[in-house]
């Protein structure tokens, strides 16, 4: 049986995920949004990957806000639970403060502004164009340097995960990516559309 070579393109779009758009951040931005012109009935449910991801200002939270209104507003109540492990220390894990009255999902916490230590990881949107209160679903993990870390051979890797729900009977059509505070130094971020079999 001969096996044929396909591209890029063509295998994503085999495997349900179509390539909707990438942003680079080579210099600081205070924030990256995926807007109503690509969150559409097109796709239900959704995937952000972002890689080599670092902030401005040292010690921030990584945030993912959701909205209804092409982000005229993003203030839609929230559900998570955010889970936090330590790459080299097998006891050191736990659970994260992540509160759920202010509607954004936690997806790190305490980013490292060393540009080597970036974050990396995945963000699974599910359902986001239903209009079904309360069933909306995310899921993320992002793995990298935290604020206090001192290299990759003495620790201070994290990897994180986290799952949560958008309450809201509204379809959802715009997703921001920002910073507790300062700007985004640098990252690439990409969004697909999901169709399942």
């Amino acid at each position: 049986m001969a096996i044929s070579k396909i591209d890029a393109t063509t295998a994503l779009t085999n495997s349900g995920l179509t390539l909707l758009n990438t942003t680079t951040v080579s210099s600081a931005v205070a924030n990256v949004t995926f807007s109503s012109s690509l969150i559409t009935d097109t796709y239900m449910d959704y995937r952000i990957a972002f890689r080599n991801v670092s902030s401005v200002t040292d010690s921030q939270n990584f945030y993912l806000y959701p909205s209804i209104d092409n982000g005229s507003n993003y203030n839609l109540d929230i559900e998570q639970f955010l889970e936090y492990h330590e790459l080299k220390n097998a006891t050191a894990f736990g659970l994260a403060t992540s509160p759920n009255d202010e509607s954004r999902f936690y997806i790190m916490a305490s980013l490292s502004n060393v540009t080597s230590e970036g974050t990396n990881g995945v963000i699974e949107l599910v359902g986001l164009r239903q209009t079904t209160t309360s069933n909306k679903g995310i899921f993320w993990n992002s793995l990298g340097g935290i604020s206090i870390s001192t290299g990759h051979d003495s620790g201070n890797d994290y990897w994180w995960n986290g799952g949560g729900k958008i309450i809201t009977a509204s379809k959802v059509n715009n997703l921001k990516l920002v910073m507790e505070s300062g700007n985004i130094a640098q990252g690439t971020f990409s969004l697909y559309g999901v169709k399942l079999a």
